[in-house]
């Protein structure tokens, strides 16, 4: 896999990938047919409305799937306006990825489901951060469960640009920003950084992760990046790892790998394939392999991507194509693609184009929206 590149995009006509496949068709967000009417948008493992959960499932919900900034629009939109955010559940364990706007209506279905509720009978609640750009924190000063004397929140993820995590997530929320300080918060809350390698490891009964670094001597060699996944664990067992990337431009950003009960979904936002050589995209495959699912950054189409006509070139941006994606989920053998990160310029009907663009390289695609309900596995013990 190493000496394969996934996407070698020296011009617009041309995509290379694992099996020569055909060069794609180019979409032009904004001027699309209406008639596909998102017709994807409702997988099959999407629970309905007022079910009852099965707490020994691993379960993803998609607060938030947008780029960039949040999105209003007078026409309304089906995938959603708000910007990343993903909730996980297993057992008594809630791990939410990234707190873009799409945390604030999260924090408030939070404190809905917990009034009333005993601070020690409340799942814990675990907060993961890929990176620290705008559209990833923007909904944090808002999620409903800092405000709360009773939340215990942990807070973990990357420290960037000389910066440690804590400080980063600190001067957030401090004037002249924001007039509520973060250290003013009635709420408790724990910070930790972590790195490329780190292993996090929620027992049945932790309020927090326990948390192994790639350095550490036990785990030195178990973190070898060429190491199969998934790990074998127990099934009562939540695990996370972490990958650093460098397939964003800048700082970077970590990719997670999410698993309990021998079922996983990895979640690789702000990764632009193709961007840093071959053994950076081989590296990226070997996270996801096997994967039940893949939520892949998917924000430009290849017309904007290449900056075709009059547009200005996005490429160098940090972000990928559909059809980047797809190769991704083809090569790395996952069982679904799940679409996320969208364009805030593209509307509904775009954004199902270039989903179809994605199905040409690989079958099983799901546009991530607001709402939408995964469940990986029943995990009954």
């Amino acid at each position: 896999m190493a000496e394969t590149n996934l996407m070698d995009q020296h011009a617009p006509e041309r995509t290379d990938s694992l099996d020569a496949l055909d060069a794609p068709t180019l979409i032009r967000p904004g001027r699309l047919p209406r008639r596909s009417a998102l017709s994807h948008l409702q997988p099959l493992e999407e629970a309905p409305s007022g079910s009852v959960h099965n707490v020994n499932a691993l379960r993803a919900r998609f607060w938030g799937v947008r780029g960039s900034y949040p999105l209003t629009t007078t026409q309304g939109t089906r995938v959603g306006g708000a910007t990343t955010c993903l909730e996980m559940r297993y057992r008594r364990h809630i791990v939410i990825i990234d707190a873009g706007s799409g945390i604030i209506a999260l924090g408030e279905a939070l404190a809905s489901e917990w009034r009333g509720v005993p601070p020690d009978k409340r799942p814990s609640l675990t907060l993961l951060f890929t990176h620290a750009h705008h559209d990833h924190l923007c909904g944090l000063p808002f999620f409903a469960p800092l405000y709360d004397p009773n939340a215990q929140i942990t807070f973990i993820g990357p420290d960037l640009a000389g910066m440690r995590f804590a400080e980063i997530i600190a001067g957030y929320m401090r004037s002249p920003y924001f007039p509520v300080d973060f250290s003013e918060l009635p709420s408790q809350r724990r910070l930790y950084s972590i790195g490329d390698g780190a292993r996090l490891i929620w027992t049945p009964d932790s309020e927090e992760p326990q948390i192994i670094h790639k350095d550490d001597g036990e785990m030195a060699d178990e973190v070898d990046e060429a190491r199969t996944y998934p790990v074998r664990r127990e099934s009562a067992t939540l695990s996370a790892e972490a990958m650093y990337s460098t397939l964003h431009p800048r700082d970077g950003t970590l990719i997670y790998r999410l698993s309990a009960a021998d079922h996983s979904l990895v979640f690789a936002t702000d990764v632009e394939v193709g961007s840093r050589g071959e053994e950076a995209d081989a590296r990226f495959v070997r996270f996801a392999q096997g994967a039940d699912l893949l939520a892949h950054d998917a924000q430009y189409s290849a017309e904007d991507y290449f900056g075709l006509g009059e547009k200005a070139t996005v490429r160098g941006f940090g972000h990928s194509t559909p059809e980047m994606a797809a190769q991704v989920a083809r090569a790395a053998g996952v069982k679904r693609l799940a679409l996320i990160h969208h364009n805030p310029a593209y509307d509904d009907a775009a954004i199902e184009a270039l989903a179809n663009e994605a199905r040409r390289h690989f079958p099983d695609v799901v546009v991530a929206h607001e709402g939408l309900e995964l469940t990986l596995g029943e995990g009954a013990l």
